[in-house]
């Protein structure tokens, strides 16, 4: 140490080291009560869920107020791992929740035999989105009645010429433009919406023979083999946005995502009707809440296949939030259900 730095601490021996401790106490007090204010804030850890793509935009949301992992592996594998507890590669243990378009029966058990909840969380439309590239769409939108989706759907409507969309929109919307129609190859919940839905209105008055629908209902439909097959909404969304006259099914909230424009489909009361939140809310509104399973923690809303009221978006459904009944999931369930509409979701009872 130099002569003058010897010097300066020898003539103030007690005061500096007063001054210092004192800056040392402050320092220290700061970051214990830094430390203590982030400890405060961290997000409550509701663990790690599996399940259904349709709910992906809104829990990416949800992770500034929660922290937990969720692997939108679809409605179908989600459940299983829920139930068995085996979670897919890269998601940990162990799974507290689940999300699934379509209701449990209500007869499954979980592996240890932990008991359950299912609630509706939030109202999704499956939109019919598509790829604008090659088509002329009218200023109110692209308009399909139930004749022309049932045949684009089912593999009978092949160009976007055909006079049955033709007659929807007051013109021809394509010289020759092939339709491509993408579809989930991965076991959904997104599928089983939208299979119910087919499964009513495609076998009514007004549908041509060749449009029956005689696919069944399910997480996974035989599709025609011409069709697009993608994984998970997201995927679905990109193979529509890459394929010049691709339509597919997709719900309102990831369409809303990537972007895409979907069709006005003509409900049960005549009206062609844009997805909203509000049209969703009002298919939502026309079904009936059912309580079921052994101990009655179980609850589905049913007859939304072809929602009556005027504004009903006619392809509407739940997404259902499973959880183990010893948990705590108030707070998460009640956030969602507030944050649903600005994504593009629709409110549940």
């Amino acid at each position: 140490m130099k002569e003058q730095d010897m010097a300066f601490y020898r003539d103030r021996p007690l005061t500096y080291l007063a001054s210092s401790i004192s800056v040392l106490a402050i320092a220290t007090g700061l970051v214990v009560a830094q430390s203590a204010t982030l400890i405060s804030l961290a997000a409550p850890n509701i663990g790690n869920g599996v399940g259904a793509s349709t709910v992906s935009a809104l829990f990416t949301a949800l992770k500034s107020k929660f922290a937990f992992t969720y692997t939108a592996n679809g409605s179908g594998a989600g459940l299983k791992a829920f139930f068995s507890q085996t979670p897919p590669d890269g998601t940990p243990r162990p799974l507290t929740f689940a999300a699934s378009d379509d209701p449990v029966a209500g007869t499954e058990k979980v592996t240890g035999g932990r008991a359950y909840v299912q609630v509706p969380l939030v109202g999704v439309g499956i939109t019919l989105a598509f790829n604008t590239n090659g088509l002329t769409i009218p200023p109110s939108g692209l308009k399909l009645s139930r004749a022309s989706y049932c045949g684009i759907l089912n593999g009978s409507i092949k160009n976007w010429s055909d006079k049955s969309i033709s007659a929807d929109n007051g013109s021809q919307i394509a010289l020759n433009v092939p339709i491509k129609v993408v579809h989930r190859a991965d076991s959904s919940g997104s599928t089983f919406i939208l299979s119910s839905h087919l499964n009513t209105v495609c076998k009514t008055p007004g549908v041509p023979a060749a449009d029956v629908w005689n696919r069944g209902v399910g997480t996974t439909i035989s599709w025609p083999g011409a069709f697009i097959g993608a994984t998970g909404g997201g995927g679905v969304a990109s193979a529509i946005t890459s394929n010049k006259g691709a339509i597919g099914y997709v719900d309102n909230a990831t369409r809303l995502t990537k972007k895409l424009p979907a069709a006005l489909l003509l409900n049960k009361a005549g009206k062609y009707i844009a997805v909203s939140p509000a049209s969703i809310t009002a298919a939502i509104k026309d079904g009936t809440v059912v309580t079921y399973g052994t101990n009655k923690k179980l609850t589905r809303i049913d007859n939304l296949t072809d929602p009556k009221s005027a504004g009903a978006y006619p392809i509407s459904g739940t997404t259902y939030f499973l959880y183990y009944s010893d948990l705590d999931f108030k707070g998460f369930i009640t956030s969602a259900k507030d944050l649903a509409p600005s994504l593009g979701y629709g409110s549940v009872p």
